[in-house]
């Protein structure tokens, strides 16, 4: 095993390094709880190792089945959910192994939040921990929610044949219920009762020295629009929440802590074109998040998310903050990171050495939900499976295709055509609804895509039986025209050709042509006006919607799209020959690995994208063309050119019906009559449309390219696994009085407070306990607190817990007293360290004495890092 802590020593492929200084008489002022303290080397861990999994995504084996429903939905994803099960058993026998203090967690536990799914996980994980105790290694576990992991409707149940809602998650039963032992216990929570996002934020103290910030960045209160809520996959951090994070790390750094966190987004792009293409992989205003981070004193921030192992960094002014990155373990190439902080002191100074190893499972035995497999090379296993024909067809078909049908289908062709020319761009589509979509169209037919008169008409020749024709618009009859153009195509030749009653009745029309449309020598075979042309569209709607729109017409065009697609990703990018689908790949997995070392032929053929890109595309497209099921469909959609072609002139509109509308019956047709007459290579005319057009601001081609790129090359931080830092922190020295104020008292009403059993106290004290002790941990961590504030401080506290005493016996101070400081302010008024008093998120107010009543009292909510509060059932069922 290739493990920091194998007996050998430090046996690694690779590791990160992270070098912290801390400096001052308090620097070793971080024993539980926070407290400054005279500086002793004893209290800290020489070593303090960890190891980190994250997008564990564990699909439960009782949710399996083999069905075409369970087909799709894997199909639909990148991740190994089948092998989840066995995965994890592997990575936490290898952290049993290990012995490591503590593993974290930083999202994506689940699937997509199954309550089964949580459950189970954390059996596995109380299972491991037992292990652990067996063997004398008492290992901390703190995890933290990904964007799968609450209100996830995708959660599904294939159990029984078909994919049935599976029960979900909410955030309370997460920390309430299900992860309380992991992360919500002998913690400071920002909102323990409530539910809103960032509510499930916390801070642990796992060491002296170290301070880690989980940050729940999810989004999991989207309106679903059924009376539920549901998540979505982009992160964010409110403001209030971001100040109380900083808050928190300014506090553990003043105490003399290295500090930390852990969230499921990242904060630092982990390779160029991130924030273009995968903008929600990271948190919103990701730059401004990470400057606070940095210059509130967070030197490293655990993320996942994005499943790739890659370590990024960003500067602001003298800080410098790293995000690293640890892939899924049901990705490839699932691995996870093992680590340690080591702390040293000399005299005064406190150094915090952080290393960091990229972990391989190696061997996993797959046998969970139907699994046959054996024993695999699970890096091996995972790179044959990152991205298939079918998953790349199945994601773009669910992910894309499906869910346009499903929303445009109901409306019609025609508002779909609608809603879709403006995103085209132009000035022809501005303003373009369903009441003028048709008057626009003729506008663009008439002025813009034809020629303005008979001298530079289009010319098709020899069109039987009267050879070359020529077509244009005529602005005075603001009609589209077509007339002869050859000697040999007058009248009487004409004529020859129809039976004599015909004859006479089309030389007869032929003096009906208005002198304006004379054009000599010829005849005037048809002219389309505005009226036929908005007929003639209104009748195409009603085919597309009955047979490409209705639900067999849907099926026809996703098996279309799958076509296009198979045809596209399997095109030869070189002679080797690797595929479109095989460079995307490469480039993925390159990234997920970290440590980018890109091959010859990728970077060759990522050089040639500009080019490669469109050839592939014209070559998918006309073989898709010629496929035997795109002309079955094409075909039937069909057209009445009868109604396009219907002339005010009655036997010239017949005319141009037998020569025309033959040729143009239905789709296939129209697509190969258009091809022949203009000279027309569909596929390169396609291709050469998509490589005009702009995706999010580039041309495709390019886009393409910049993002395969980037994806292959590190411009950050390019040596993911192997890397070394340095960074230092400086404690400031003590109070205002040289740092003599003593504190002893203060920390025992602490210790009182965390000790106190609150059963049976009235909500008003447990809320005025909660902010008392709150006040009195800031002001015992805050090194320059004066003589003043430590018995302002101490004296509220006292107050408080004689409040809760007599509230549980329903003396006189059964509402939990006055709850005013020494100066007669208010609750919650007092603050003489920095920072404020809350400990929970403003979002909601009305949760703040549930989350106090949830934990049996305030001072548990409230206990600061360290301190331990007594778990009371009658309280946690309130």
């Amino acid at each position: 095993m290739d493990s920091l802590f194998s007996g050998d020593g430090m046996r690694r492929r690779s590791f990160l390094k992270l070098v912290m200084a801390a400096g001052g008489a308090t620097a070793a002022a971080a024993a539980m709880p926070r407290t400054a303290r005279a500086a002793e080397a004893e209290v800290y861990p020489s070593k303090f190792t960890f190891a980190v999994m994250s997008d564990v995504h564990y699909f439960s084996p009782s949710l399996y089945g083999d069905n075409e429903d369970y087909v799709t939905a894997e199909n639909s994803d990148r991740k190994m959910f089948r092998e989840s099960s066995d995965i994890l058993d592997k990575a936490l026998a290898d952290i049993v192994a290990a012995k490591p203090n503590m593993v974290i967690v930083p999202g994506d536990l689940t699937k997509d939040g199954e309550r089964v799914c949580h459950e189970e996980a954390k059996e596995k994980f109380d299972a491991a921990r037992e292990q652990l105790e067996a063997a004398g290694v008492n290992t901390q576990f703190y995890v933290i929610n990904g964007n799968h992991d609450l209100n996830n409707h995708n959660g599904k149940d294939f159990s029984g044949g078909t994919a049935e809602d599976a029960d979900r998650t909410d955030p309370s039963e997460y920390k309430g219920e299900i992860w309380t032992a992991c992360g919500y216990t002998d913690t400071t929570a920002y909102d323990l009762g409530g539910t809103a996002d960032g509510s499930l934020s916390y801070v642990a103290q796992p060491c002296p020295g170290l301070t880690l910030i989980a940050v729940d960045t999810c989004k999991y209160n989207v309106d679903a629009g059924d009376g539920t809520l549901a998540q979505e996959t982009s992160g964010h951090i409110s403001d209030d929440l971001l100040e109380w994070v900083c808050e928190q790390a300014k506090q553990a750094r003043a105490a003399g802590d290295v500090v930390v966190a852990m969230q499921h987004h990242g904060i630092v792009p982990h390779f160029g074109y991130e924030p273009v293409i995968f903008g929600e992989y990271l948190v919103d205003d990701y730059e401004r998040v990470a400057q606070a981070y940095a210059e509130a004193g967070i030197s490293a921030v655990f993320t996942g998310h994005m499943h790739a192992n890659d370590i990024a960094a960003a500067t602001y002014g003298d800080a410098t903050i790293y995000d690293i990155e640890t892939g899924s373990l049901v990705t490839y190439p699932s691995r996870m990171r093992m680590g340690s902080f080591a702390f040293t002191q000399d005299g005064g100074e406190l150094s915090c050495t952080l290393t960091v190893d990229s972990h391989d499972l190696g061997q996993v035995t797959l046998d969970s939900c139907g699994l046959t497999a054996g024993t695999q090379d699970i890096e091996g296993y995972g790179k044959e499976r990152t991205l298939t024909v079918e998953s790349v067809q199945t994601m773009l078909s669910g992910m894309i295709v499906k869910p346009l049908l499903s929303q445009y289908a109901p409306r019609g062709a025609k508002a779909i055509v609608a809603g879709l020319l403006p995103a085209l761009g132009g000035d022809a589509f501005v303003g373009v609804t369903e009441e003028n979509l048709n008057a626009t169209l003729w506008g663009l037919v008439s002025s813009q895509l034809l020629p303005q008169g008979f001298d530079v008409a289009i010319e098709i020749p020899d069109v039987t039986p009267v050879g070359d024709v020529r077509i244009y618009y005529n602005a005075d009859t603001q009609h589209v025209e077509a007339w002869t153009v050859t000697e040999s195509a007058d009248a009487a030749d004409v004529t020859m050709a129809l039976p004599d009653d015909a004859s006479r009745q089309f030389a007869s029309e032929l003096a009906q042509v208005p002198a304006t449309m004379a054009v000599e020598p010829g005849s005037c075979l048809l002219y389309i006006s505005a009226d036929t042309f908005n007929d003639f569209l209104e009748e195409v709607y009603d085919e597309i919607d009955a047979e490409a729109l209705s639900a067999d017409g849907q099926e026809k065009a996703l098996a279309i799209v799958n076509l296009l697609v198979n045809l596209l990703v399997t095109a030869s990018v070189d002679e080797a020959p690797h595929t479109l689908l095989d460079l995307v790949d490469f480039a993925y997995q390159d990234h997920l690995m970290g440590c980018e070392t890109t091959e010859e032929w990728a970077t060759t053929a990522v050089a040639n994208v500009p080019a490669l890109l469109p050839a592939c595309v014209a070559a998918a497209v006309n073989q898709a063309l010629a496929d035997q099921q795109f002309v079955d469909f094409a075909t039937s959609i069909e057209f009445n050119m009868r109604t396009l072609l219907r002339s005010d002139v009655p036997f010239i509109g017949s005319i141009a019906i037998s020569v025309v509308a033959g040729m143009m019956e239905n789709v296939k047709a129209l697509l190969d009559t258009v091809a022949d007459m203009a000279g027309l290579d569909l596929g390169e005319t396609l291709a050469g449309l998509v490589s005009g057009l702009e995706l999010m601001g580039e041309p495709i081609p390019a886009l393409a390219q910049n993002a395969l790129s980037t994806l292959c090359h590190d411009d950050n931080v390019a040596e993911d696994h192997n890397f070394s830092l340095a960074a230092s922190a400086t404690i400031p020295s003590g109070g205002s009085d040289g740092d003599e104020v003593d504190k002893s008292a203060l920390q025992q009403v602490i210790d009182q407070a965390g000790a106190l059993d609150t059963t049976g106290a009235s909500q008003s004290a447990l809320d005025e306990l909660s902010a008392a002790l709150a006040l009195a941990q800031r002001v015992a961590s805050n090194p320059d607190a004066s003589a003043e504030d430590v018995a302002s401080a101490q004296a509220r506290l006292e107050r408080a817990i004689k409040a809760v005493e007599e509230s549980k016996r329903g003396g006189a101070g059964g509402n939990g007293g006055s709850g005013t400081s020494d100066d007669g302010s208010s609750n919650g008024s007092a603050d003489a360290g920095n920072g404020n008093d809350k400990l929970t998120s403003t979002g909601d107010a009305s949760l703040i004495p549930v989350a106090a009543s949830a934990l049996g009292g305030a001072a548990a909510l409230a206990a600061g890092l360290g301190v331990r509060h007594h778990m009371n059932a009658a309280n946690l069922d309130e």
